[in-house]
């Protein structure tokens, strides 16, 4: 069985709790990882097109985007689901 999840709930569930200063980051950030969910076995040049990879590289190179706001709500999502079953494996 295979289970496919709604893309637009999966990247707003996983990033829109992002704290990156600016609720524009991110909703930029959701929208980047909704799309590099498509194709995660692609480059950002195979991923985007051009003004949305130029979009891309320009929200990676705000200084306002950094690794504890990127990656803040993700952990904290990967938390829940932790707490949601009786054992965790870390492999």
């Amino acid at each position: 069985m295979s289970h496919t999840p709604d893309l637009d709930d999966w990247a707003s569930e996983e990033f829109g709790a992002a704290e990156l200063g600016d609720a524009r980051l991110t909703r930029r950030f959701v929208m980047l990882a909704r799309r590099l969910s498509t194709s995660p076995h692609c480059s950002f040049p195979q991923s985007f097109n051009a003004s949305e990879l130029k979009a891309a590289y320009r929200f990676f190179d705000n200084p306002q985007v950094d690794v504890d706001g990127v990656l803040g709500a993700h952990i904290g999502q990967t938390l829940c689901r932790m707490q949601q079953v009786p054992i965790v494996l870390a492999v």
